[in-house]
């Protein structure tokens, strides 16, 4: 794998230098975007998104939308490019990915912190929190059978963590391959939820790959990574699930007594006790229709519940609890398939059923790659950066509070608070201490009263904190 990887990347160097400098070769054209002062290769220009159903406003910035094919295979992910509202040519070149395992980059894209969310007639609203205000982004569906991305072989479709690292080092690749004037930008990978294991497998196996370049110049210009509400270790989710419930005084007491009796909150008894599973599958049962994503939301409802909280409320709540449903009618349009450059006999879906994840590698403790990461010689300046919204049951913050603080970096500063600009609480920050560097590379933020997906609930604090990580000023 690092051989093919290594000559494509000298491939996409030779098409940088190639492109910097005007010269004609048949992959580049002389194209610049009327936004940027990028010059694109013909592959790029063929993926350039310019009519986009429901979008009747121009922007300010350049998008594309197509595939990369993972060298060497049939495997192809869907990507989705957005550029910086400012300066792309200069703004770091950031990559997000959706967790699962199986789910989609684009429920990021169309309901977090991409820049337009579509509404219930398919209209695309501006998203005045856009992360594409500081950073050139890209949305990966991955791994492969993930929304459109697709493989001409069944047997790709059968994946864990290590496969997913390497493909998703390989589609950076392939990106570079297409877009070469982003190969010395400042790179960056961003996940929330399983991306507490796509992130430190993908950043361990990005590492490894610059470690095996003798020449430095052809190393990835990495940078590090940042991860919301990371499912770290199987406590971490499940278990810190039922420990939310009950802090969040969803449970009554004599049933949490039993489970502390049955040593439940210890993850050796929480799989393999019968008893501490029935417990939690009452918990669930116990909680009603509550949304385990962002538990003092309010759900999707239908659409004679949406009509009778209309007449009674109007329109005093800015979440909108169907954002989800939106967006996958909007993608599963023929028109928006077409305009996106993706196969229209796919129908797309939040999660895939397709992809045949080998979820063993859940029960897999991830704590160990922050300590390969941070200590890392050859990376002293890889900054992390682990956020997560208190709202969250499903990979709350008791969770990452029980495994990071024992993976035995010093606290620089303990729990200090942050706030909004009216000067209300956002949160919490914690500062480690790490090794080269006098500044801390490692900082953990909570984000009051958000949800799993941080920007969907807390849109202006998560742009916030995102520019607080990609300008190193936590």
């Amino acid at each position: 794998m690092f051989v093919t990887s290594l000559l494509l990347l000298i491939s996409v160097f030779s098409s940088y230098v190639s492109v910097s400098s005007s010269v004609s070769v048949s992959s580049s054209v002389s194209v610049s975007s009327s936004v940027s002062g990028f010059k694109y290769t013909e592959e790029a220009l063929l993926d350039q998104v310019n009519d986009l159903p429901g979008l009747d406003w121009k922007p300010t910035f350049n998008q594309f939308s197509g595939y990369l094919n993972v060298e060497g295979t049939e495997k192809y992910i869907h990507y989705w490019l957005v550029e910086a509202e400012q300066n792309p040519e200069t703004a770091p070149l950031v990559f997000w990915t959706n967790g699962g395992p199986g789910c989609s980059g684009l429920i990021g894209f169309l309901t977090e912190q991409g820049p337009f969310r579509p509404d219930e007639k398919g209209q695309l609203i501006n998203n005045v929190y856009a992360w594409n205000q500081i950073a050139n982004m890209v949305f990966l569906e991955q791994p492969v059978g993930v929304g459109f991305s697709f493989s001409n072989n069944k047997d790709d479709y059968r994946i864990g963590d290590d496969q997913a690292a390497m493909d998703n080092l390989a589609t950076i690749l392939a990106f570079y391959k297409k877009f070469p004037h982003f190969t010395y930008s400042d790179l960056y990978i961003t996940s929330e939820s399983y991306g507490g294991h796509y992130m430190p497998t993908w950043a361990n196996e990005i590492i490894t790959y610059n470690d095996d370049q003798e020449n430095e110049t052809m190393r990835l210009n990495f940078k590090g990574f940042a991860v919301g509400n990371p499912f770290t270790d199987y406590y971490s989710g499940v278990g810190a699930e039922m420990e939310t419930y009950w802090g969040k005084q969803l449970l009554p007491k004599p049933l949490w007594d039993t489970y502390l009796l049955n040593n439940c909150t210890d993850p050796v008894a929480l799989l393999n006790s019968s008893i501490c599973s029935s417990l939690m599958l009452d918990f669930m049962r116990k909680i009603g229709n509550l949304n385990p994503y962002a538990l003092d939301y309010p759900v999707c409802l239908t659409a004679q519940q949406m009509r009778l909280k209309e007449h009674l409320y109007g329109d005093s709540l800015k979440y909108e609890p169907c954002t989800d449903l939106y967006s996958s009618n909007y993608l599963n349009q023929a028109d928006v398939k077409a305009a996106l450059h993706v196969h229209t006999d796919i129908e797309w879906e939040e999660c895939s059923r397709t992809t045949k994840y080998n979820l063993l590698d859940k029960l897999l403790p991830m704590e160990k790659y922050y300590k390969i990461l941070l200590n890392s010689i050859s990376h002293p300046d890889l900054r992390i950066l682990v956020y997560s919204g208190d709202d969250d049951g499903v990979c709350g913050t008791i969770g990452t509070q029980r495994w990071i603080y024992d993976l035995g970096f010093s606290v620089d500063k303990m729990w200090d608070t942050w706030y909004n600009e009216d000067g209300q609480t956002a949160g919490y920050i914690t500062k480690f201490n790490t090794p080269f560097s006098k500044d801390t590379r490692f900082s953990f933020i909570t984000v009051h009263n958000a949800g799993h997906e941080v920007p969907t609930y807390k849109p202006k604090e998560a742009l916030e904190l995102f520019a607080m990580y990609l300008h190193n000023n936590i």
